[in-house]
């Protein structure tokens, strides 16, 4: 810590940002702190801690979420033990921290912020001379992140949001506003733009808006200028995360995201100020049907490329299927939190609700490169997606939507396999006005000469066909239970939906598993797979989700 206390207090009165979960926070009252992947039991701050990211969640201070769930005072006097804890560890920043992941600048932004919202929880029951390392240790943060780097993406909008808003509330930091406002104005285009937009991840975005957010009711609580360029990316961000929302609240869990805190989605649009329009076309490059009660977003692009892509899926049309306030169909998630075996294994296509060649994704995945990323290669060269019109071709992304009275569709395509195999993959999804029906059709075909002769030289070597399987990964609160040639699919709250399919293929029941940002391992689940062999120059495939006492 500096010889210098700091001044002590604060230039508004914090409040909460944010919630968590009020049973994670009293799992952390009684002793055990579960972040992704693991459980700490005990003071995380001493003895063995986690490493790499478990180390940024643990350091990040985003579990003070949960404590603030719960409220009550012994919640209070465990933030308070924590954070007194944290500092006496810590007594002051290093010169150059990015080798250690609590001092990474996206972490210490979100542990800065974490501090300062729910410092209503922190000190209460202090005096100011026990109550002075927490106002010193947070006026050194900020200092920190002013010399501090941030990756471009959500990690330098995280480190320098932190940093604006600290300037904002702390007491004696008002000169620091100006350049940290000023620095967050100019990373905003690239950062958004460059990092988090081809990242394709949903619930990076949001993380985004809702910074953004804060940032901008910490100002105007003090009446401070808004940069024009912090304004304008909020506006620009909330359409697009409008047409990502799921029936019940919810992000597509894609490209390393996930659902995003509960009700956060709701709340951090709030903070646009125009009119509630929603994104045209595919937003951030995914398909949505709605109608009724019911959403289906599709990803309808090629996975990101380049330096966004670091946590890219091959995920090329797979599904979401959301009733009411009920997730039905998932994708497995981003198990990077969960160990390298789960990392790998999550990103491969058969963790994802769309068709796979047998043992073969719709991109490759190397092996680390020097920086220790592993990025996916031979990305299909042509994703097509849109709704049909009546002779069933395929109309521009952002054509006028059917009428409500009309079931919604979309025509969809991709060419991963042209090149190995001569099949593209087609994928035609009808939602039914009252969102009560979800029809499917899969199609794996050799469409040109080029394509039947390269498909004929496989085969030539396959007598038995090629193996592929259609996979359908359910949410864990889905209870299946087979019936014949269907299954029955009983909801949270007595409802119930029935899978069927045309008996073309194989209908079978897989365990699979549910992963998301804050549970301790993963969440068993299960899986719906239809498997067949084409033998021909084409196979098509049909199926159905209907909710039971649908007409």
């Amino acid at each position: 810590m500096t010889d210098i206390s700091r001044p002590h207090g604060f230039t508004i009165r914090p409040e909460p940002r944010s919630l968590g979960s009020a049973l994670r926070g009293q799992e952390i009252i009684e002793g055990t702190l579960r972040l992704t992947g693991c459980s700490v039991d005990g003071d995380p701050f001493t003895g063995d801690a986690p490493t790499g990211e478990l180390a940024a969640e643990l350091h990040g201070f985003g579990w003070l979420d949960d404590l603030a769930s719960v409220g009550n005072a012994k919640a209070r006097d465990m933030a308070q033990s924590r954070v007194l804890g944290w500092i006496e560890a810590h007594p002051k920043p290093p010169e150059s921290g990015q080798d250690d992941p609590a001092w990474r600048a996206d972490v210490t932004g979100r542990r800065l912020l974490r501090w300062l919202f729910h410092s209503g929880q922190i000190l209460p029951g202090l005096d100011k001379e026990t109550a002075q390392p927490v106002f010193d240790s947070m006026h050194d943060q900020l200092a920190y992140l002013e010399r501090a780097e941030a990756t471009t993406g959500l990690p330098m909008i995280e480190a320098l949001s932190g940093r604006v808003i600290a300037a904002m509330m702390l007491q004696g930091a008002g000169d620091k506003v100006g350049a940290s406002m000023s620095d967050l104005a100019q990373a905003i285009d690239a950062s958004l733009h460059k990092g988090v937009l081809r990242s394709r991840c949903p619930e990076a975005l949001l993380g985004c808006l809702s910074l953004l957010g804060w940032v901008k009711q910490t100002a105007s609580d003090l009446a401070i200028a808004l940069p024009e360029e912090i304004a304008a990316a909020i506006e620009e961000v909330a359409p697009i995360l409008r047409a990502l929302r799921h029936a019940d609240g919810g992000l597509p869990r894609f490209h390393g995201g996930g659902r995003g805190v509960a009700g956060r989605l709701d709340h951090s649009l709030r903070a646009a100020s125009g009119p509630a329009t929603t994104a045209q076309g595919h937003a951030m490059g995914f398909a949505r049907m709605s109608r009724a009660r019911a959403t289906v977003i599709m990803d309808a692009a090629a996975p990101p490329a380049g330096p966004a892509a670091a946590h890219a899926h091959a995920s090329t049309l797979a599904i979401e299927f959301t009733s009411a306030r009920h997730p039905i169909i998932v994708n497995c998630g981003s198990g990077r939190m969960f160990g390298p075996a789960w990392a790998r294994a999550s990103r491969a296509t058969s963790c994802h609700s769309t068709l796979n060649l047998s043992g073969l994704s719709s991109a490759k995945l190397l092996p680390p490169d020097g920086q220790g990323q592993e990025r996916l290669t031979l990305l299909p060269q042509k994703v097509w997606a849109g709704q049909c019109d009546a002779e069933g071709n395929v109309l521009p992304a952002d054509a006028p939507p059917a009428p409500p009275r009309q079931a919604e569709t979309i025509l969809s395509g991709h060419d991963a396999w042209l090149g190995t195999h001569g099949l593209t993959h087609l994928r035609e999804l009808s939602l039914s006005p009252d969102g009560d029906q979800l029809d499917g059709e899969d199609t794996l075909a050799a469409l040109d000469i080029d394509g039947r002769g390269r498909l004929a030289q496989v085969l030539t070597n396959a007598p038995d066909g090629i193996g592929f399987e259609i996979r359908f990964h359910l949410h864990p609160d889905v209870d299946v239970f087979p019936e014949g040639d269907a299954v029955r699919l009983a909801l949270p709250g007595a409802e119930e939906w029935y899978f069927s399919h045309d008996l073309v293929a194989t209908l079978r029941l897989e365990p699979s598993a549910y992963l998301e940002r804050g549970l301790s391992q993963p969440c068993p689940t299960t899986q719906i797979v239809l498997s067949h062999r084409l033998t021909d120059d084409a196979v098509q495939i049909g199926w159905t989700f209907v909710r039971a006492g649908a007409s």
